[in-house]
């Protein structure tokens, strides 16, 4: 079993991924466009991290469970494993926040069947992704895109393009009166504009609004998005969002800072076997929420709300655990006497 894969193959998909997803939505009659567009794209972004990975010789597949199939990884985990290898020029976050709207539409289409003009703010995002994906290939497989598309287009349109900054500028006197889906959307994109240039990056590689012929008019900016889509609050609507996050920051502590952070509950000390015992009794490490494990399970880290869990807990859940848990070890170790 070859858990690297072939990059060369990898490759060779993804580009014609991308290549088939721009060809689509140059179609000038295509139904469905914009949700087979976004699919592709997605597509084409997952083979080239895998690519990436398997160019570093890195496995492309989730440790194998017993009797059970093997599965390769999704984009995001993919891009949390390939994004140390991101040239400078490249920064990974916007990128990864770009692929999560696009995600979060692809996942939630049926909610904007009927957004008018909704279509304008994907297609930005789309641009800047497609971008984004041709600075990417460029960079670490030094291919050109642009060698594999013709750019000779016919700009035709029976109607004025959509501005997407004056889209999401108009949104600001509908919250509350238009679609729930596209609020929500809108709300989403803010938060991670906003978390882009709080970082200090370019939000140009989240979302850019392209002329016909493909030069970059303007950039959006956190005042251009907050202004359209003030009194939401993040993650309200219909939509299921899923976010990628870099582990560093949202599981920044190792078990002994867990311990100390805790410190005592109720009275009762936190050790690190105390934690150990509360990790098997409620799963800890299991849940995402709580618990991030490297790919072969050499690093182990846990987010803040681990610590909140554990300070939630009264002294006799945890008095409990305990005793669980020294059962539980008790049964492990006369299984393995038995066996031997």
């Amino acid at each position: 079993m070859n858990y690297r894969g072939s990059y060369r193959h990898l490759l060779k998909n993804s580009k014609a991924a991308m290549v088939a997803a721009i060809e689509i939505y140059n179609k000038p009659s295509f139904s469905y466009r914009d949700e087979c567009f976004v699919i592709l794209l997605l597509n084409a972004w997952e083979l080239i991290l895998k690519a990436v990975l398997s160019k570093q010789k890195l496995s492309v597949f989730y440790p194998k469970k017993r009797k059970e199939p093997y599965r390769t990884l999704s984009w995001r985990d993919a891009i949390t494993r390939a994004e140390s290898y991101f040239p400078k020029e490249l920064s990974p976050l916007p990128v990864r926040r770009n692929l999560d709207l696009l995600s979060t539409y692809r996942d939630n289409a049926v909610h904007f069947y009927n957004a008018d003009e909704f279509g304008v703010l994907i297609y930005a995002l789309a641009q800047t992704s497609v971008i984004n994906y041709k600075d990417l290939l460029a960079t670490f497989f030094k291919i050109n895109l642009e060698n594999e598309i013709s750019w000779q287009l016919l700009p035709i349109g029976l109607k004025p393009p959509v501005d997407a900054i004056q889209y999401i500028s108009k949104k600001r006197g509908e919250i509350g009166k238009g679609s729930p889906a596209v609020n929500q959307f809108l709300t989403e994109l803010a938060a991670a504009t906003a978390e882009i240039s709080d970082a200090g990056l370019d939000t140009g590689r989240l979302l850019t609004v392209f002329s016909v012929s493909l030069q970059s008019t303007k950039k959006i900016d956190k005042a251009d998005v907050i202004v359209g889509v003030q009194k939401v609050e993040v993650g309200q609507g219909p939509l299921v969002v899923t976010r990628t996050a870099d582990p560093n920051i949202t599981h920044p502590l190792r078990q002994k800072d867990v311990v100390a952070s805790v410190r005592q509950v109720n009275g009762t000390a936190v050790t690190s076997h105390v934690f150990t015992a509360v990790a098997w009794k409620y799963d800890i490490k299991n849940q995402p929420r709580y618990c991030w494990r490297a790919t072969g399970g050499v690093l182990t880290r846990y987010s803040n709300d681990t610590v909140t869990f554990i300070k939630q807990l009264s002294a006799d859940a945890i008095k409990k655990a305990c005793i669980d848990y020294r059962k539980h070890l008790h049964e492990r170790s006369r299984s393995t006497s038995r066996k031997k």
